[in-house]
């Protein structure tokens, strides 16, 4: 089947809460990790606000609905993926990987040094996956300050900091 990805806008935001909350299913095969298929997802109101103040963009169907979402915001000369998700009926087909992909390519064109996020150490869809794409585990001692802020925020809002790190692909 062919997808296509475009800019995210509001009205996209009732099917972007669906794409999360599917995609949040996977982790029910993480028993340390199920508790996130029960969390809440982000408000439209945090949608709106990532729509209108960063990059945001959707893997969408022939239909034109999202079936996959990233947002990323200008961190320094860091492009910093906030949050990417996959409908759990369409992880495993690539689309992810497309998504990713795309959003390389536009951070490369916008001139940025590199591409960064967080996400989990041991889940092979996290950093198994953005490895392949070339991406680097960020030492503390290397970590900016705004993604040593994001950790401790994730710590906070309920993981442990074992199982997080930053990642970055050099990009320029």
């Amino acid at each position: 089947m062919t997808y296509s990805i475009r800019e995210i806008n509001p009205a996209d935001i009732e099917k972007l809460i669906e794409v999360e909350k599917s995609a949040a299913q996977a982790f029910l095969n993480l028993p340390e990790l199920a508790w996130i298929a029960q969390s809440p997802v982000l408000p439209a109101h945090i949608h709106l606000e990532w729509i209108a103040h960063g990059y945001a963009f959707a893997v969408v169907n022939k239909q034109n609905e999202p079936i996959a979402f990233l947002y990323a915001q200008k961190q320094a000369q860091d492009f910093y993926i906030l949050e990417f998700d996959v409908s759990r009926d369409f992880q495993k087909q690539g689309i992810g990987r497309q998504l990713i992909e795309y959003a390389i390519d536009y951070a490369t064109k916008q001139g940025y040094e590199s591409v960064t996020l967080t996400t989990f150490v041991h889940v092979v869809w996290n950093r198994p996956f953005y490895e392949k794409l070339g991406f680097q585990i960020i030492h503390d001692s290397d970590l900016p300050v705004y993604l040593k802020t994001i950790l401790d925020h994730e710590v906070t809002s309920g993981f442990s900091r074992e199982t997080r790190c930053a990642m970055r692909l050099m990009i320029q």
